[in-house]
Protein backbone atom coordinates (compact mmCIF):
# COMPACT_ATOMS: atom_id res chain seq x y z
CA UNK A 1 0.00 0.00 0.00
CA UNK A 2 1.56 3.49 -0.87
CA UNK A 3 1.49 6.47 1.02
CA UNK A 4 -1.00 8.37 -0.73
CA UNK A 5 -3.71 4.76 0.19
CA UNK A 6 -3.18 5.11 2.98
CA UNK A 7 -3.67 8.42 3.76
CA UNK A 8 -6.82 8.45 1.68
CA UNK A 9 -7.59 5.49 4.41
CA UNK A 10 -6.61 7.51 7.42
CA UNK A 11 -8.74 10.81 6.09
CA UNK A 12 -11.72 8.57 5.63
CA UNK A 13 -11.49 6.64 8.67
CA UNK A 14 -10.79 10.12 10.52
CA UNK A 15 -13.89 11.68 9.02
CA UNK A 16 -16.34 8.64 9.49
CA UNK A 17 -15.46 8.39 12.95
CA UNK A 18 -16.03 12.03 13.36
CA UNK A 19 -19.07 12.27 11.53
CA UNK A 20 -20.78 9.00 13.56
CA UNK A 21 -20.01 10.90 16.80
CA UNK A 22 -21.78 14.06 15.49
CA UNK A 23 -25.12 11.47 15.04
CA UNK A 24 -24.56 9.44 18.04
CA UNK A 25 -24.40 12.84 20.34
CA UNK A 26 -27.88 13.42 18.09
CA UNK A 27 -29.43 10.58 18.57
CA UNK A 28 -28.58 10.10 22.47
CA UNK A 29 -30.44 13.27 23.02
CA UNK A 30 -33.85 12.85 24.49
CA UNK A 31 -36.87 15.00 25.32
CA UNK A 32 -37.80 17.01 28.21
CA UNK A 33 -40.26 15.63 30.00
CA UNK A 34 -43.49 18.14 30.73
CA UNK A 35 -43.37 20.25 33.46
CA UNK A 36 -47.19 19.39 34.21
CA UNK A 37 -48.04 17.24 37.32
CA UNK A 38 -50.71 14.86 37.47
CA UNK A 39 -53.20 15.45 40.59
CA UNK A 40 -54.93 13.21 41.96
CA UNK A 41 -58.31 13.43 41.18
CA UNK A 42 -61.67 12.74 43.23
CA UNK A 43 -63.19 10.01 41.65
CA UNK A 44 -62.00 6.08 42.13
CA UNK A 45 -61.29 5.25 38.73
CA UNK A 46 -59.72 1.88 37.70
CA UNK A 47 -55.84 2.04 38.66
CA UNK A 48 -55.20 -0.18 36.84
CA UNK A 49 -56.59 1.69 33.31
CA UNK A 50 -55.08 4.80 34.49
CA UNK A 51 -51.40 3.61 35.08
CA UNK A 52 -51.62 1.82 31.90
CA UNK A 53 -52.45 4.70 29.81
CA UNK A 54 -49.92 6.95 31.64
CA UNK A 55 -47.91 4.22 30.55
CA UNK A 56 -48.67 4.70 27.18
CA UNK A 57 -48.18 8.63 27.20
CA UNK A 58 -44.62 8.35 29.13
CA UNK A 59 -43.61 5.82 26.43
CA UNK A 60 -44.82 8.25 23.78
CA UNK A 61 -42.78 11.11 24.97
CA UNK A 62 -39.53 8.76 25.23
CA UNK A 63 -40.00 8.31 21.85
CA UNK A 64 -39.74 11.62 21.01
CA UNK A 65 -43.23 12.77 20.26
CA UNK A 66 -43.78 16.42 20.34
CA UNK A 67 -44.28 18.05 23.64
CA UNK A 68 -47.13 20.16 22.63
CA UNK A 69 -48.94 16.68 21.79
CA UNK A 70 -47.92 15.36 25.12
CA UNK A 71 -48.66 18.21 26.99
CA UNK A 72 -52.49 17.81 25.36
CA UNK A 73 -52.58 13.74 26.66
CA UNK A 74 -51.81 14.90 30.23
CA UNK A 75 -54.24 17.99 30.11
CA UNK A 76 -56.93 15.01 29.28
CA UNK A 77 -55.02 12.93 31.70
CA UNK A 78 -56.17 15.62 34.68
CA UNK A 79 -59.93 16.18 33.34
CA UNK A 80 -60.39 12.21 33.27
CA UNK A 81 -58.84 12.10 36.96
CA UNK A 82 -60.87 14.95 37.71
CA UNK A 83 -64.39 13.69 36.29
CA UNK A 84 -67.03 12.71 39.00
CA UNK A 85 -68.59 9.92 36.32
CA UNK A 86 -66.18 6.95 36.32
CA UNK A 87 -67.89 5.97 33.14
CA UNK A 88 -66.53 9.67 31.13
CA UNK A 89 -63.44 9.30 32.81
CA UNK A 90 -62.92 5.56 31.25
CA UNK A 91 -63.65 6.62 28.26
CA UNK A 92 -61.53 9.73 28.21
CA UNK A 93 -58.65 6.99 28.95
CA UNK A 94 -59.28 4.73 26.32
CA UNK A 95 -59.29 7.78 24.04
CA UNK A 96 -55.48 9.38 25.44
CA UNK A 97 -54.54 5.73 25.12
CA UNK A 98 -55.24 5.48 21.68
CA UNK A 99 -53.34 8.89 20.71
CA UNK A 100 -50.56 7.93 23.22
CA UNK A 101 -50.17 5.08 21.11
CA UNK A 102 -50.88 6.79 17.61
CA UNK A 103 -47.77 9.19 18.93
CA UNK A 104 -45.73 6.76 19.74
CA UNK A 105 -45.80 4.86 16.64
CA UNK A 106 -45.48 7.87 14.58
CA UNK A 107 -42.56 9.07 16.47
CA UNK A 108 -40.98 6.13 16.62
CA UNK A 109 -41.44 5.67 12.70
CA UNK A 110 -39.76 9.23 12.59
CA UNK A 111 -36.83 9.03 14.34
CA UNK A 112 -36.04 5.29 12.87
CA UNK A 113 -36.06 6.95 9.49
CA UNK A 114 -33.83 9.45 10.94
CA UNK A 115 -31.47 7.27 12.13
CA UNK A 116 -31.53 4.89 8.64
CA UNK A 117 -30.72 8.32 6.72
CA UNK A 118 -27.86 9.61 8.85
CA UNK A 119 -26.08 6.23 8.88
CA UNK A 120 -26.37 5.67 5.19
CA UNK A 121 -24.74 9.26 4.95
CA UNK A 122 -22.31 9.17 7.28
CA UNK A 123 -19.65 6.70 5.04
CA UNK A 124 -21.38 9.36 1.61
CA UNK A 125 -20.00 12.13 3.43
CA UNK A 126 -16.49 10.71 4.30
CA UNK A 127 -15.87 9.49 1.12
CA UNK A 128 -16.65 12.79 -0.31
CA UNK A 129 -14.26 14.17 1.93
CA UNK A 130 -11.64 11.92 1.44
CA UNK A 131 -12.28 12.71 -2.46
CA UNK A 132 -11.97 16.31 -1.85
CA UNK A 133 -9.13 16.56 0.46
CA UNK A 134 -7.13 14.35 -1.99
CA UNK A 135 -7.80 16.69 -5.15
CA UNK A 136 -7.23 19.58 -3.41
CA UNK A 137 -4.25 18.13 -2.02
CA UNK A 138 -3.15 16.97 -5.42
CA UNK A 139 -2.18 20.01 -7.36
CA UNK A 140 0.23 21.41 -3.78
CA UNK A 141 2.21 17.67 -4.52
CA UNK A 142 2.58 17.66 -7.90
CA UNK A 143 4.07 20.87 -7.56
CA UNK A 144 6.42 19.10 -4.92
CA UNK A 145 7.15 16.38 -7.40
CA UNK A 146 7.78 18.56 -10.27
CA UNK A 147 9.94 20.89 -8.89
CA UNK A 148 12.15 17.85 -7.19
CA UNK A 149 12.31 16.87 -10.84
CA UNK A 150 13.36 19.80 -12.20
CA UNK A 151 16.13 20.03 -9.61
CA UNK A 152 19.75 20.13 -10.98
CA UNK A 153 22.45 18.15 -9.68
CA UNK A 154 25.23 20.15 -8.42
CA UNK A 155 28.73 19.59 -7.17
CA UNK A 156 29.61 20.27 -3.83
CA UNK A 157 32.88 22.11 -3.41
CA UNK A 158 34.57 21.33 -0.91
CA UNK A 159 36.19 24.66 1.42
CA UNK A 160 39.61 23.42 0.31
CA UNK A 161 39.02 24.18 -2.89
CA UNK A 162 38.22 27.59 -2.92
Amino acid sequence: MNPKQRRSIIIYLITGAFIISLAWANFSYTSASTSQNIVPGTVNITDQKFKDTFATVREAEATGAESAQIKDLVDKLNLALNLTDEAEATAILDQVKAEASQLRDAASQASFYKKIFVFVMVPVAALIVTICVHYGLKPHYKNKVEQTMKMKIKEKRDAQDV
